[in-house]
């Protein structure tokens, strides 16, 4: 990686790239630490689409989508921790953005939920323009079979966010 002098911005370099998710080369250990739901995983990937961030060989972050009548919903975004700050999920973010955008049909807007807890995913969220719209009290109390930890606090509710697209 580095900085453009002129921009200020990271670049990455050209062994890194988004391609496009298959079925073929799901990197469950992302997806299961962005939702450790296997069943709720599965059940998105098969209806879904999305992308992943490559270094060489290595799946450092994944994207995953789902398309529904008036929203496109982001349903996983996850970055490998050891790359975690380095603008991965930035760059994941925006290229799908474009991507929904050439999609788009009778869509409105995108949607993506998260835990309450999930400061830096939240703060990227609304560093691309999306809005809180909701919070469910105790959401991951009630859907999920185990507790979960982020930050190192239980993670209990979940935010919305929208954008307009």
């Amino acid at each position: 990686m580095m900085k453009n002098k002129q921009s200020g911005k990271t670049e990455h370099s050209e062994e890194k790239r988004i391609v496009k998710l298959e079925q073929s080369t799901l990197p469950w250990s992302l997806l299961l630490d962005a939702d450790p739901e296997e069943e709720n995983v599965q059940r998105y990937i098969d209806q879904g689409a999305g992308f992943i961030w490559k270094a060489e060989n290595d799946i450092q972050g994944v994207i995953v989508f789902i398309t529904n009548k008036l929203v496109f919903e982001i349903m996983n975004l996850a970055v490998a921790p050891k790359v975690q700050g380095q603008e991965i999920g930035y760059a994941l973010l925006t290229h799908t953005l474009k991507e929904m955008k050439k999609l788009k049909t009778t869509q409105q807007q995108v949607i993506i939920r998260t835990g309450s807890t999930s400061s830096a995913a939240l703060q990227l969220y609304k560093k691309i323009g999306f809005l809180e719209i909701s919070r469910e009290k105790d959401y991951f109390v009630k859907n999920y079979k185990q507790p979960i930890y982020e930050n190192g606090q239980r993670l209990r509710d979940q935010v919305t966010l929208a954008k307009k697209i």
